[in-house]
């Protein structure tokens, strides 16, 4: 049995370590299926590394659509650049980037304005969302700059969209948030990791590290059997 157990773990491991932990990603080797509007331009290594996908007026970057089943809140990380403006031509509050959740018929779901609060080229934030609603169907993210007045006031260079998961029960290592730690919760780890099945997993990083991993797996088990 302990052997069995030792295989299963690091049959996981090695899946695990090959997966994404993002829900969307873009950037180099990351583009397809994202479409950038108004433009001429075709998402490519190139252009990404060159800063040609900007956004300003109605020039958006807008995902292929995605699902997150039983997700509650959705991270969105940006990485990206502007150009070096002087005042009074440049104002932060003028690049304002738009993060929108859109649904499949481009509706909007839910939207969060980014103002910068320094003039840096490089630029980072991260915005949440709550997507209690909207996990369980198609929606999109589109990425604009409605406001900009100038070429290039933000320049998308690399997103990255993750789960956020909480211990809604507040019962360590209850994964399906049924209130008790069960070897159904250690099934709904194994279906993860194994089968990319989403349908059971509410709390699954019981180490609270950022990924569900075998690490997870082994947790479980010393929860269950009262080591932890």
């Amino acid at each position: 049995m302990k052997r069995t157990v030792l295989l299963l773990l690091s049959l996981v491991s090695i899946m695990a370590s090959n997966a994404s932990n993002y829900l969307l990603e873009f950037g180099t080797n990351h583009f397809d299926g994202w479409i950038y509007t108004q433009s001429i331009i075709e998402i490519s290594n190139s252009n990404i590394s060159q800063d040609n996908i900007n956004l300003y007026w109605d020039y958006a970057l807008i995902s292929p659509e995605v699902t997150a089943p039983s997700a509650k809140i959705i991270t969105v990380n940006v990485t990206g650049r502007t150009k070096s403006y002087e005042e009074p031509e440049y104002s932060n509050a003028l690049g304002k980037v738009s993060v929108q959740l859109i649904n499949e018929n481009d509706s909007l779901l839910n939207e969060v304005r980014y103002t910068f609060k320094k003039k840096e080229q490089d630029r980072n934030f991260q915005v949440d969302f709550d997507v209690t609603d909207a996990s369980s169907a198609p929606f999109k993210l589109r990425l604009s700059c409605p406001d900009a007045n100038i070429e290039s006031r933000f320049s998308v260079r690399k997103v990255q969209v993750s789960v956020k998961e909480y211990n809604l029960s507040g019962v360590a290592g209850d994964v399906n948030n049924d209130g008790v730690v069960t070897s159904a919760d250690i099934t709904a780890l194994y279906d993860y990791l194994l089968n990319n099945d989403t349908s059971k997993i509410i709390n699954g990083d019981v180490n609270t590290d950022g990924d569900i991993t075998s690490a997870d797996v082994t947790d479980v088990y010393n929860i269950l059997l009262g080591v932890m």
